[in-house]
């Protein structure tokens, strides 16, 4: 055997494969590692997994568990009765390779130095982290699962894992995602990363301590912007000040962040979000996605500014052109990207229904 799974005194367990792990854009490392959680039994034919990719700044913590009491990223939707049921469903979150919750990224030790990859670390593409996370499910003797789930960034990795392993899952789920970035999606994610690489503190990569950027700082703040409409921004902070102003509720929620996520993880990510395209090498998205075997459903937030309207509908019809079976729902919010973490009963609703169709 050429791998290791080890419970975490968190509850959560480290996934060690001796494999040489070889990334898309060149480089390897050895061993991969991958933190993940997980919630309800698999059953004896292996077929009730459910595989929840997170988002960029979350982790593999979907919900509380004895062993870790600790308030998950999406509390609500996970448990006995909830919308991934673990009465009937075995559910799986993995920490994202490149990220700094456990498994390994730029913060992780290089066997040959001892001292952190920094930016040693192979670049990351969405399709690595796809390919990372399927030596796992293998490794868990899942040759087929149940379902796919994934929002924002998390949506990228399971639209990919699809196209990867076309018959590797009956059902996908995809919430506020896309089949591309677009150039507004990016050009965003380039100013975060121009204002944390201008940071003299930031060193080339080779920081003291992330909490300590005032770069990361201020590009967390101007990506906070992204997650949430300006309508309900300008409504909820109007006439705000103290702590109670937009520039108050920006500042605390980016220091709260930069205290506990890597800068060069965010980074990394960022740039797999960038270069992310799940069309085939002569730019077909109807040809990438021919082979999709899986139930599909696409979730649009309509006032979502990051992954807009017009993405998820590209994304849909693109399905529908390749024969895939596809359904779609116009979600109406005032809470933007955001509102899949906010409006959990509504979103638990779709996916009950769509688990249960």
């Amino acid at each position: 055997m050429n791998h290791q799974i080890s419970r975490q005194a968190d509850g959560s367990f480290r996934f060690e494969d001796e494999r040489a792990f070889e990334f898309e854009r060149g480089g390897t490392i050895a061993p991969l590692v991958l933190a993940y959680e997980t919630y309800g039994e698999l059953n004896e034919a292996r077929d009730n997994a459910i595989l929840v990719h997170h988002a960029l700044s979350t982790n593999s913590h979907l919900a509380s568990t004895p062993a870790n009491p600790d308030t998950g990223w999406w509390e609500d939707m996970v448990g006995p009765g909830a919308s991934l049921d673990t009465d009937h469903f075995y559910v799986i979150c993995i920490n994202n390779l490149g990220s700094c919750f456990g498994s390994s990224g730029p913060s992780s030790p290089d066997p040959e130095t001892g001292r952190a990859y920094r930016t040693t670390f192979p670049r990351i593409m969405i399709t690595d982290i796809v390919h990372a996370q399927k030596r796992l499910v293998d490794a868990l003797g899942i040759e087929r699962l149940h379902t796919v789930l994934g929002n924002s960034m998390g949506a990228m990795l399971s639209l990919a894992w699809l196209v990867l392993y076309p018959e590797s899952a009956n059902r996908l789920i995809s919430i506020s995602s896309c089949a591309q970035s677009f150039p507004a999606n990016n050009a965003n994610r380039y100013l975060q990363r121009d204002m944390i690489k201008l940071d003299p503190r930031w060193n080339g990569g080779d920081y003291e301590d992330s909490a300590l950027l005032q770069g990361f700082r201020l590009a967390r703040r101007l990506g906070l912007l992204t997650y949430r409409n300006w309508a309900e921004l300008n409504e909820r902070f109007v006439n705000k000040t103290g702590e109670e102003s937009i520039d108050h509720y920006l500042e605390y929620n980016a220091e709260k962040f930069v205290k506990h996520f890597d800068c060069n993880s965010y980074l990394y990510l960022i740039d797999a979000m960038n270069t992310f395209n799940m069309a085939d090498e002569d730019g077909s998205f109807q040809s990438a996605f021919s082979g999709i075997a899986a139930r599909v459903l696409v979730v649009s937030v309509d006032s979502d500014i990051l992954f807009t309207p017009g993405q998820q509908r590209d994304l849909y019809r693109a399905l529908e052109q390749a024969d895939v079976e596809v359904s779609f729902i116009k979600h109406h919010s005032s809470y933007g990207h955001d509102a899949f973490l906010v409006e959990t009963e509504r979103f638990g609703e779709y996916i009950r229904d769509f688990l249960q169709a």
